[in-house]
């Protein structure tokens, strides 16, 4: 009877410690740092900029003063972005894209 309930206990540790894990975390505070990997810029203005992910997705982000003309930005380049929240997307940095990640 103790063999049983010890694997029975044990178990039930994975099931919480699963949900646990499961669970997604909310949209962070103002300034939390993101990333967009494997995007390319279809879209590029003054106040706001479209990625588009390899599966063909749009992301629309509102730009601040932060990010580099769109002059920056190559069409056929496929870059990484680090980002931030805030009331506007802040930029930090863009990097090239690791060639196993370029599926476009």
């Amino acid at each position: 009877m103790k063999k049983i309930l010890s694997i029975a206990v044990v178990f039930l540790f994975f099931i919480v410690l699963t949900n646990l894990a499961n669970r997604m975390p909310a949209d962070g505070p103002a300034g939390t740092a993101f990333s967009l990997k494997a995007q390319k810029v279809v879209a590029c203005s003054a106040n706001e900029i479209v990625l588009v992910d390899p599966h063909q997705q749009p992301t629309r982000l509102d730009k601040d003063a932060s990010w580099p003309n769109c002059g920056a930005f190559k069409a056929d380049e496929v870059e990484d972005f680090y980002l931030s929240r805030g009331e506007k997307t802040h930029f930090l940095r863009a990097d090239n894209t690791a060639w196993w990640r370029k599926a476009m």
